[in-house]
């Protein structure tokens, strides 16, 4: 992707990611089936020496949550300075500095990271969809993480932005044909062209580079967002977000997407796809 395009749009992403769960119940929803998938994938297998890497991880939310929940360093890589910069004031503010490491730089060439460092990888919220040398990537993943380290990977859902596509944007053949055939869609003026992935095409990608795929999520499977849920300026709260404001609702839609989400007939309803493999 190109470098003014990528800017572009995280530039601003940069100042408002962060706040997204505060207003959407939504986000709030996603992120907690995100972090008991990574718990329970990951978290068995950290020791005391294990160090993790998090491949596109923007502002550093997502180390500091894993840093909590499993008790080891993380290595954060990302492309955007301007995510890097609000990720060193999330670490500072956190008092995190000795535990989660910054590196500006490109998944697909993480050239200052020597072979086989890392125990384990994630990489949340589809930086894999923003990244069209795709092989070059998930290579370069592979070559980081030492023998047995476990990835799971997510990326756009290609059946989920078709459902959306249809019945939300109700848009032409050629953005249909597009997303089906080349698995590229386009949300909106401000957001880049993005690559989207089904459970099997995610599988067959990292399969293609070595990886053993073990099972994969459909991230959240059957709650929608509202189109307020992607407001750039949280201003908005949708009808599913009050919906799961209450706190019940939450708790049994949380119990629900988990007891469903890795079955390999319905994970590909995921708005996200979220796949597991280990080197």
């Amino acid at each position: 992707m190109n470098q003014d395009v990528f800017d572009s749009f995280f530039k601003p992403y940069s100042k408002n990611v962060d706040n997204v769960d505060k207003i959407s119940a939504f986000w709030r929803l996603s992120d907690a089936i995100i972090l008991e998938v990574i718990k329970r994938e990951i978290g068995p297998y950290v020791t005391s020496k294990s160090v993790l890497l998090d491949a596109g991880g923007g502002t550093g939310r997502w180390a500091l949550k894993i840093n909590d929940a499993l008790g080891v360093p993380v290595t954060v890589i990302d492309r955007s300075r301007d995510m890097l910069e609000k990720a060193r004031e999330n670490i500072g503010a956190a008092n995190k500095k000795e535990e989660i490491a910054l590196i500006n730089g490109d998944i697909i060439n993480m050239n200052s990271i020597a072979d086989d460092t890392f125990d384990h990888a994630v990489s949340i919220y589809s930086p894999l969809s923003f990244i069209y040398e795709q092989d070059k990537a998930v290579r370069e993943l592979y070559r980081v993480l030492k023998k047995g380290g476990r990835l799971l990977v997510m990326s756009h859902g290609q059946h989920n932005a078709l459902y959306s596509k249809i019945n939300n944007y109700h848009s032409d053949i050629d953005q249909l044909r597009a997303l089906e055939e080349k698995r590229m869609v386009k949300w909106s003026d401000h957001v880049p062209n993005l690559v989207t992935h089904s459970k099997e095409s995610l599988e067959s990608l990292l399969a293609g580079v070595g990886f053993s795929p073990i099972r994969t999520y459909g991230i959240p499977l059957y709650v929608q967002p509202g189109s307020e849920d992607f407001d750039p300026n949280n201003g908005k709260v949708s009808s599913i977000s009050e919906y799961l404001e209450d706190l019940t609702i939450f708790s049994a839609v949380f119990d629900l997407e988990m007891r469903h989400n890795s079955s390999p007939t319905i994970a590909n309803r995921g708005m996200n796809i979220f796949t597991l493999a280990q080197k």
